[in-house]
C-alpha cells in the first residue's frame, strides 16, 4: 500500500475505528513481517543501498501505526515498548531518514502519554550522540517543550526529578555533544522560567568541571549572560514597577504628572526650581537642575536589580566558594585559550564581589596583567574592582592599587590610559575606600585640571566619591560646601548591628509629625472659633473707631511711602555714590549708603536663618523625646509591604533633603527628587553586588587636534562646494575608454618630431630636483 493509501486508511480509522479494524490489522501484520527482516539482519540495517524502498514503507507503517495507536489500543499494545528497543539497539546504525521517523513517531506516542517519561528520557539522550544536527535539534525542542508542558500550571517536581537526573548524568557524559545539549537543555529551561532554582543552576556548575572546553565555555558564558540579562531586565522593565511599589505607600505629591514614572521634562524643571525665584537663587538652581540630570543620565548604567522575584544565576550557587576555588584552578593552569581565561576571569571576580568571598590569592594573579599594553585591558580592570569588597583586608588589595597607578597614571601616559586609570582606580575604592591613603588621593586630585576633558572628569568623580566616604581625605578646597569632616570610613571588619527595624525610625517620626499636625490643626480651629465670637461682640465699637483709623492709616501709609522713596535710588545717585569711599555709610543728605542698606539687609538674612535653624533644631529635640517616650513601632504591628515601601520613600527623601543642605538650595516637593538619591542609595546599599562595565571605564571624547581622522574630515568638508572635483576622481570614476588627452601620448610621431622633443627634455633647465618639460607643435 502506498503512502497517500495509508494516509487516507489512517483518516478512516479514525473516523470509524470499527469499520477498519481489519484493515489496521492487516497493516499490523505487515509491520511484523518487515521488523523481523530488519531484525534478522541487524547488522545490515540501513547499510544497503538496495534496501531504500524498504527503509520508505517501513517509516511508513512506524507513522501510520503510531497516528492511530490510542484508537487501537488493545491490538497494539506492544508497539510502544518494541519501538523504544528497536531505537536503543540500532539507532546509530539506522538509515538517517529512517531514524528520523522512528523518533518522531516515538515522541509522539510521548505525547500522548502512550511512553513514560522514563521509558522515553533515556533514548533522547542517547540520541544526542548521533552525528545528525536535524535530529539533536528535534530531540531538544522536544524535552524542552515536554518540561514546559510538565510544570504547567505548577510544578512538577517528581517529574523534575527524573529529567535532572538524566540530565545530570548527561552532563556529566564524557561524549561532548551529548553534554552540551543536556546543558543547552537546562540553560534554555533556565531563560524561560521553567526551572529557574538552585538545582538547575548547580546543573550548571557542575557542567562548568566537565574536561571538554566548549561544555566549560558554555557554563561559564551561562553565568555572564544570565546576570547581564538580568541587569537589562532591570534596566528596562523593573523600573517603573520598582518606582510605583516606593511610592505606593510615601507622598503622593512625588509621583504625579508622570503617572509613575520619574522622568520630568525640561519645562518641568523649570517650572519646579526657577519660576518665582530670586536672581540670587538661579545658580543654585541650576546646579540642582545639572546634578538631576547627571543621575537621570547615570540610572540605566548604574541602577542594582532591586527586584525580589528576579534572581541572578550566581545567587543561586550552592557552594560558592568551591566553585570560584575551582574555576581558579584551572586559571591558573593556563591550558586554554585566551578567550576561555578571560571568562574564567569574569566569573570568579564576579562570584567573589557577590558572595564576598575571601580568595586572596585572585589578586596577586591580576596584579601581573595589569598594563596599558594587556589585551582587553578595560574587562581586565572591570574584573580587578568587581572582585574587591569590603571583606577583603586593605592589604592584598594595596599592591592591586599601587601596581595601577604606577602604569596607568603617570605624566607620560597618554591622556585615555590615565582617564582608564582613574576610573578603575574610583571604583575599587568604591568597595573598599580603606585601601585608599591620604597622599595617593590628594595626588590622583590634582589631574582635576588637567587639559583633557575625561582625565579631569575622572578626577572629578573621584573627588566626589570621597566627599560621600571621606571628606576629611580630601584637601579643604576639594571637600565642598557643608562637607562633614567627622564621617570617616568604618575600620576593617566593622559591623553595624540595628537594634530595631531598618528605618521603623522613620516611619515612627512621621507618624509623630502627623500627630503633631493634627493637633496643631486643632488648635488654631478651637482659636479661629474664639476669634469669631469676640468679632461679633465688637462690630460695633468697631465701627464707631473706623473714621479715626483710617485717617492714622493714611498718615502711616505717608511715611512708609517716604522710607520707601529713601531706600529707592536712580541711576545717577549711584554713579555720584560710587565716588563716595567706600566706608563711608551716610550720605551727605543723611540717608544710608547703598553698601549699607546691603549689609544691613544681608545681616537680616543671617540672622532669620539662625532663628530659623534654632527653632528646627528645637523641634528635632522634641520629636526625638517624644520617640524615647513612645513605644516601637515596631512592637505594635507586624510591618507589610506598604510599610516597607513608604520607608523607601521616606528614606530617600531624607536623603534628599541632606543632599540639597549640602548644595544650599532650597528644598521642594517635587516628582524628581528621587532622580536624586536613586544613584547614591544603590551605590552605598549595592556596591558589591553590581557589575563594573568595562566601557564605563573607557575614556570617551579624547581627540587629537591632527589625527588621521580631523584631517580627512577636514578635507571632505573643503570639497563640498566643489562642483566638479579633483582631476583623478574624475578619471578613477570613468568607466568609458581613453581620453584624447591619453591617446595624444600614446600617438606615433614622426623621427623629427621625436627627435625635438628629446632635445628640449634634455636641455630643459632643472628646478627644484624636476626637469621642465617642453611642449612641442604637432607636425
Amino acid at each position: 500500500m502506498g503512502k497517500i493509501d495509508l494516509l487516507e486508511l489512517q483518516s478512516r480509522c479514525k473516523r470509524d475505528p470499527a469499520g477498519y479494524r481489519e484493515d489496521f490489522l492487516m497493516q499490523l501484520e505487515h509491520f511484523n513481517a518487515l521488523h523481523a527482516v530488519f531484525s534478522s539482519s541487524s547488522s545490515h540495517v540501513g547499510t544497503g543501498v538496495s534496501s531504500s524502498k524498504d527503509h520508505e514503507n517501513f517509516g511508513d507503517l512506524v507513522s501510520f501505526i503510531s497516528h492511530v495507536h490510542t484508537v487501537y489500543k488493545s491490538e497494539s499494545s506492544w508497539f510502544p515498548s518494541l519501538l523504544l528497543a528497536l531505537i536503543d539497539q540500532h539507532f546509530m546504525r539506522l538509515d538517517v531518514s529512517l531514524r528520523r521517523r522512528l523518533v518522531a513517531a516515538l515522541i509522539l506516542l510521548r505525547n500522548r502519554n502512550c511512553v513514560s517519561v522514563n521509558q522515553a528520557l533515556p533514548i533522547f539522550f542517547k540520541l544526542f550522540r548521533c552525528a545528525d544536527k536535524q535530529l539533536r535539534a528535534l530531540v531538544f525542542k522536544h524535552v524542552v517543550a515536554d518540561v514546559k508542558l510538565a510544570n504547567k500550571g505548577k510544578k512538577n517536581e517528581a517529574y523534575n526529578r527524573v529529567v535532572r537526573q538524566f540530565l545530570r548524568d548527561a552532563v556529566r557524559d564524557e561524549n561532548p555533544v551529548a553534554a552540551k545539549k543536556a546543558l543547552a537543555i537546562v540553560t534554555e529551561l533556565y531563560r524561560r522560567n521553567i526551572w529557574n532554582d538552585a538545582k538547575s543552576v548547580n546543573l550548571v556548575v557542575e557542567a562548568c568541571f566537565h574536561q571538554h572546553p566548549k561544555i566549560l565555555v558554555a557554563g561559564l558564558k551561562f553565568f555572564l549572560g544570565q546576570d547581564e540579562a538580568a541587569e537589562r531586565a532591570a534596566e528596562e522593565g523593573g523600573e517603573s514597577d520598582e518606582d510605583d511599589d516606593g511610592l505606593a505607600g510615601g507622598d503622593k505629591d512625588m509621583n504625579t504628572k508622570q503617572g509613575g514614572k520619574q522622568l520630568v521634562s525640561k519645562d518641568d524643571v523649570f517650572k519646579a526650581y526657577h519660576k518665582g525665584v530670586a536672581s540670587s537663587k538661579r545658580k543654585k538652581q541650576a546646579k540642582l537642575k545639572r546634578m538631576i540630570a547627571s543621575v537621570r543620565k547615570q540610572q540605566i548604567k548604574a541602577e542594582g536589580n532591586d527586584g525580589e522575584a528576579r534572581f541572578a544565576a550566581m545567587q543561586l550557587i550552592d557552594d560558592p566558594q568551591g566553585f570560584a576555588e575551582m574555576l581558579f584552578k584551572k586559571l591558573k593552569e593556563g591550558a586554554q585559550a585566551f578567550e576561555t581565561k578571560m571568562l574564567l576571569l569574569q566569573v570568579v571576580s564576579r562570584v567573589v564581589g557577590l558572595h564576598q568571598l575571601i580568595l586572596l590569592n585572585f589578586y596577586p594573579f591580576l596584579q601581573r596583567y595589569i598594563q596599558p599594553n594587556q589585551r582587553d585591558v578595560t574587562k581586565l580592570l572591570a574584573a580587578a574592582a568587581t572582585a574587591c569588597h569590603e571583606l577583603v583586608p586593605p592589604d592584598a588589595i594595596e599592591p592591586l592599587l599601587r601596581q595601577l597607578v604606577t602604569q596607568f597614571v603617570h605624566d607620560k601616559a597618554r591622556p585615555e590610559v590615565v582617564a582608564v586609570g582613574i576610573n578603575s582606580v574610583r571604583e575599587i575604592c568604591n568597595r573598599t575606600p580603606l585601601v585608599m591613603t591620604e597622599d595617593l588621593l590628594r595626588d590622583l586630585s590634582q589631574y582635576k585640571k588637567a587639559r583633557d576633558k575625561p582625565v579631569a572628569t575622572a578626577a572629578r568623580a573621584l573627588i566626589a566619591l570621597f566627599r560621600e566616604l571621606a571628606p576629611s581625605l580630601l584637601e579643604k578646597k576639594d571637600r565642598g560646601k557643608g562637607a562633614d569632616l567627622e564621617k570617616s570610613v568604618k575600620a576593617y571588619g566593622t559591623k553595624v548591628v540595628n537594634e530595631r527595624v531598618d528605618g521603623a525610625e522613620l516611619l515612627q517620626l512621621e507618624r509623630i509629625k502627623r500627630k503633631r499636625l493634627v493637633a496643631e490643626i486643632e488648635t488654631m480651629t478651637e482659636f479661629e472659633e474664639e476669634e469669631d465670637d469676640d468679632d461679633d461682640g465688637n462690630i460695633n465699637s468697631n465701627s464707631n473707631s473706623n473714621s479715626n483709623s483710617n485717617s492714622d492709616d493714611e498718615e502711616e501709609d505717608e511715611e512708609n511711602s517716604e522710607e520707601v522713596e529713601d531706600i529707592e535710588l536712580s541711576e545717577n545717585e549711584l554713579e555720584e555714590n560710587d565716588i563716595l569711599p567706600v566706608k563711608k555709610k551716610m550720605r551727605a543728605n543723611g540717608k544710608l549708603t547703598l553698601a549699607e542698606l546691603k549689609r544691613r539687609h544681608k545681616i537680616a538674612v543671617l540672622k532669620a536663618k539662625k532663628v530659623a535653624e534654632r527653632e528646627e533644631k528645637l523641634e528635632e529635640e522634641e520629636q526625638l523625646r517624644m520617640m524615647e517616650e513612645e513605644n516601637p513601632i515596631e512592637q505594635e504591628k507586624i510591618f507589610g509591604d506598604e510599610d516597607f515601601n513608604k520607608i523607601k520613600a521616606l528614606r530617600m527623601q531624607s536623603k534628599l533633603d541632606e543632599n540639597l543642605d549640602k548644595m544650599g538650595a532650597k528644598k521642594v516637593k517635587n516628582a524628581a527628587e528621587t532622580d536624586l538619591t536613586r544613584l547614591v542609595m544603590r551605590k552605598a546599599d549595592r556596591a558589591s553586588e553590581r557589575r563594573v562595565n568595562p566601557d564605563a571605564l573607557a575614556a570617551i571624547g579624547i581627540r587629537r587636534a591632527h589625527d588621521k581622522a580631523s584631517r580627512l574630515a577636514t578635507v571632505l568638508a573643503g570639497r563640498e562646494d566643489n562642483e566638479f572635483g579633483s582631476s583623478t576622481a574624475r578619471r578613477l570614476k570613468k568607466t568609458g575608454g581613453a581620453s584624447n588627452k591619453e591617446k595624444a601620448k600614446k600617438k606615433q610621431l614622426p623621427l623629427a618630431a621625436r627627435i625635438h622633443a628629446a632635445t628640449r627634455r634634455r636641455n630643459a633647465p632643472v628646478q627644484k630636483g624636476k626637469r621642465q618639460l617642453g611642449r612641442f607643435r604637432k607636425v
